[in-house]
């Protein structure tokens, strides 16, 4: 018997992503029209974890935020060091972006939240509620100077408290292949001093 919860889950998150994929997409489009495209900008985003539906949207977009020079400032509620790390690691949240986590747990009552221009902001749930839910909040404010700003300032804040994440480029296939021998006797390990 087909896993009925584990459908509507999907589609949940789908439905999110897709969402948040347009706004971003106009937002871009918008840029574009007003011949901004290519001046770069940087994106602002507080997310639950890599895998919640708002930065999903985002690597949807990582070619054309790529192409167009914008940056991400990310902080993260949490993030594994397994998979999140190499998400975190992977466009567009690689460098030149800067990624942050937020290691208080008194921070995760703050609510996700995108900055994409100054008057152009989304802002979700707490990151302390499952991103997926069907009735979380959702709030898409184009065109909204106020709540940019006060979403700004959140993000401000928040990223002054958060701890810095190194965002390391993946290393090619070639490359890890090759990394057995490479740490293998191939290496010299540098003398350990004694104390005398």
């Amino acid at each position: 018997m087909p896993d009925t919860s584990s459908r509507l889950l999907d589609l949940s998150i789908s439905e999110k992503v897709g969402k948040l994929s347009a706004y971003i997409a106009s937002d871009i489009d918008t840029r574009t029209a007003r011949g901004l495209y290519a001046t770069g900008g940087c994106y602002l985003l507080i997310a639950r974890s890599p895998e919640s539906p708002v930065a999903l949207a985002l690597r949807e977009h990582a070619a054309g935020l790529a192409k167009s020079g914008i940056r991400i400032r990310a902080i993260f509620g949490e993030a594994e060091l397994g998979h999140g790390a190499a998400t975190i690691a992977a466009a567009p949240f690689a460098l030149p972006s800067e990624c942050r986590i937020a290691r208080d747990p008194r921070l995760l009552a703050a609510h996700e939240q995108l900055v994409l221009a100054p008057d152009c902001a989304w802002i979700g749930d707490s990151m302390r509620r499952e991103p997926s839910k069907r009735d979380a909040y959702e709030n898409f404010a184009a065109g909204c100077a106020e709540t940019a700003t006060n979403a700004t300032r959140s993000f401000e804040k928040i990223w002054r408290a958060a701890a810095p994440v190194r965002s390391v480029p993946v290393l090619p296939a070639a490359l890890t292949s090759r990394l057995p021998e490479m740490t293998g006797s191939g290496l010299e390990r540098p003398e350990t001093p004694r104390r005398q």
